[in-house]
């Protein structure tokens, strides 16, 4: 099992020397010597030279030292200017200097469910390719960012006993494979169904995802693991995610809480242990992510303890708030500069006709920006399209009555 508090990963999409190409240029000119230019005498000096020998030879003496000298003193200011080194910062200089600032792409999803019977047949039928579930644009989005994340809403095992719940979901282990295509990094366990076949089936899914370098938060062997924040670093920037439960309400019953010696998930109805776990990522990490599940399925309207608990979670040092649970797109704002997205609603859950996005959140030197990638589940496929695209922008425009989304799907705020 992996340790209560892993060392930050160095993502392999991109390696460090790939975010911030440097060369160092050199001023010295190729081939030139850098020894004095020394004149020899004739070999035979008492052997007149003929009088127009003697005058060739001074004419082609004069033109090469105007030669040496517009090498020497004229090229090194003029014509290589655009190469030196700055004489304040010196040494090296980027290889393109017009090329943009690095960036760091985290793409975020919605609910997913790889059980059979729910979303995943036709990725089944197709030979397990999710190509054939996917629109080209979307899957490839996945795949190129930096940091893909999911919320993985079921257990994945073959073992275990159900609970005794509604909505059992449990997923064939070689399913693991489909995040893998998907390009997905890291999961989400703090949610009301990765504890569905208990224990031990839930132990199974933490080892598989583990075996298939799948980082997870929001659940662990113990409440120090389920409390731990997933780190990935790319050029020393540090970005963290932290995950918690508190959707399952009522009388449904609840996975199994995490504890100092047994394993489970990190709640969060009573929300000093996932503040806790926010303030202590924030002290190694450039930028903290924090992921709640919560508010009410099928609805809209955010409860109040959605609003309270998001603005916690930033006062306490999240830099982005992104829920999950509803099922369906909830609205973003923005509180103190940090954005807040109640819901990324269904991503590939099941058939249902459900409008969805991909969350992007680009980072470049040091600055956040926002940007919404529209699409729509339909028929156990993602989709995208002009149509598609439009649709949802005009959805979440009603839902977030105080940001603005330009045509591009940048987020930005109003108030």
């Amino acid at each position: 099992m992996r340790s209560n508090r892993p060392e930050p990963l160095v993502h392999p999409k991109r390696t460090e020397s790939s975010l911030n190409p440097k060369r160092t240029v050199s001023t010295e000119l190729p081939g030139l010597s850098k020894r004095p230019l020394k004149l020899e005498r004739p070999e035979n000096p008492e052997r007149p030279v003929p009088l127009e020998k003697r005058f060739s030879r001074g004419i082609k003496l004069v033109v090469a030292m105007v030669v040496v000298l517009f090498v020497v003193l004229v090229i090194p200011v003029y014509g290589l200017r655009s190469q030196a080194p700055d004489p304040v910062s010196g040494g090296s200089v980027d290889a393109n200097p017009n090329a943009e600032p690095s960036t760091i792409r985290i793409s975020l999803v919605g609910d997913v469910n790889l059980a059979d019977g729910w979303s995943i047949d036709v990725a089944a039928y197709h030979g397990d390719s999710v190509a054939a579930a996917f629109s080209p644009e979307i899957l490839e989005h996945l795949q190129s960012a930096d940091i893909s994340y999911a919320n993985h809403e079921f257990t994945m095992s073959s073992r275990g006993e159900a609970l005794e719940k509604y909505y059992i979901i449990r997923a064939d282990p070689s399913r693991v494979g489909y995040w893998k295509q998907m390009g997905v990094d890291i999961v989400g366990l703090g949610n009301n169904h990765a504890f569905d076949y208990g224990e031990e089936a839930f132990l199974d899914t933490l080892e598989i995802l583990q075996q298939n370098g799948i980082e997870y938060v929001g659940a662990g062997v113990n409440l120090a693991e389920a409390m731990a924040p997933a780190s990935f670093t790319f050029d020393g920037y540090t970005v963290a995610f932290v995950a918690a439960d508190r959707s399952q309400k009522g009388d449904e019953v609840r996975a199994q809480q995490a504890s100092e010696d047994s394993p489970g998930v990190l709640f969060c109805f009573d929300d000093e242990l996932f503040l806790a776990a926010v303030a202590a990522a924030r002290e190694d990490a450039d930028f903290v992510i924090a992921l709640p599940h919560w508010g009410t399925e099928m609805s809209t309207e955010l409860e109040t303890v959605q609003v309270e608990l998001a603005q916690k979670l930033i006062d306490a040092g999240a830099d982005a708030v992104v829920g999950s649970h509803p099922h369906i797109l909830q609205g973003i704002e923005f509180y103190n500069g940090k954005l807040i997205a109640y819901s990324l609603g269904n991503f590939w859950f099941n058939d249902d006709y459900t409008p969805t996005m991909i969350l992007d959140i680009e980072i470049v030197e040091g600055q956040a920006r926002f940007r919404i990638v529209p699409a729509l589940q339909t028929g156990q496929q993602v989709l995208t399209s002009d149509e598609i695209t439009a649709e949802v922008f005009g959805l979440m425009r009603e839902l977030s009555p105080d940001i603005e989304i330009d045509n591009k799907g940048y987020i930005s705020s109003l108030l």
